[in-house]
């Protein structure tokens, strides 16, 4: 029986998925190894660095909870080796160190966008619409997310991280962390620490919590936001997470040059259009070789053909 186009396209796409995620495995392992040893050579300059600095930043918020419960509401100076210890043990989380690297992949396609476009990360078209919206919910909230992002990008330039703007699973890793510092010495100052911080923490009034929020107040306007040159990369990463079930990471990941079939997968898979498909993959990677049997791809085998992927459910 001859192979038709369709079992071919779907051939070439399992085979780019199977290559995309053989290189997807490997990124955490290797970028632990590299934030451990102090060697940049398998991953970019920038990357690295982000990625170091908001590990540090998040120690230093731990441990100034940590003390401030010990002296009366006062942190100190933290020496550098506790520092140190405090993010090694933090690297120890390959869902923490995941996200990270995603939100470093993050600011780096913001401003990919913003040299292609020209397109403002934080006021994107797509959001000006949302602020003007004559729902006053829906208008509110998007001023929220509008100030959250701005935060977020001064945050990345300054390469830190809030601790409350982790997202729940990853807040714990990093309370695990501390725990494990502190079991001998200071337990009850830690459990102290920790509680404060559970108390004071709201998932849903973190950046990304906001922007789920956002795009189920739009409605079905949220296919909107997977438009990337309209919705700017922080609200398109999340309506594809939504969209196409991805984790939101992955999303992020899917963006990389390695991972366009994935990218275009999960676009197909979340109900766009294939010329649509098209357009935003190769507004990402213009040099991309789209293959023209894409068309014939419905968007229930697309999430098929996604899900037999290892990196669904994070890279």
């Amino acid at each position: 029986m001859p192979i038709t186009d369709l079992e071919s396209l779907e051939q070439e796409l399992g085979t780019a998925l199977a290559r995309a995620d053989s290189e997807a495995v490997t990124v955490v392992p290797i970028l632990r190894h590299v934030l451990s040893n102090e060697d940049n050579s398998l991953f970019g300059d920038e990357i690295v660095a982000r990625i170091r600095g908001m590990v540090r930043h998040i120690a230093v918020q731990l441990l100034d909870r940590l003390e401030a419960g010990e002296n009366d509401g006062v942190p100190s100076e933290h020496p550098a080796e506790r520092v140190a210890s405090l993010s090694d043990l933090l690297i120890e989380s390959e869902a923490l160190v995941r996200h990270l690297h995603a939100l470093a992949l993050e600011t780096q396609l913001c401003a990919r966008l913003h040299i292609r476009f020209g397109s403002d990360p934080v006021l994107t078209p797509l959001l000006q619409a949302q602020i003007a919206s004559s729902d006053p919910d829906l208008a509110a909230l998007a001023m929220r997310f509008l100030a959250a992002q701005a935060r977020h990008g001064q945050s990345q330039r300054r390469m830190k991280l809030p601790l409350l703007e982790l997202p729940g699973d990853h807040l714990h890793h990093a309370l695990l962390a501390l725990r494990a510092l502190v079991e001998e010495s200071s337990s009850a100052a830690g459990e102290t620490a920790a509680q404060g911080i559970r108390r004071d923490y709201e998932e849903a009034s973190t950046r990304l919590g906001l922007a789920s929020l956002l795009l189920a107040r739009m409605g079905a306007d949220a296919a909107e936001a997977l438009r990337i040159d309209h919705a700017g990369a922080a609200l398109f990463v999340s309506a594809l997470e939504i969209g196409a079930g991805l984790d939101r990471d992955s999303a992020v990941l899917a963006t990389h040059e390695t991972q366009a079939a994935r990218l275009a997968l999960a676009l197909r898979s979340a109900g766009m259009k294939p010329a649509l498909v098209r357009e935003q993959c190769l507004a990402l990677h213009p040099e991309l070789d789209f293959p023209e049997q894409f068309d014939a791809l419905g968007p229930d085998r697309a999430a098929a053909l996604l899900a037999s992927g290892s990196s669904v459910h994070g890279y």
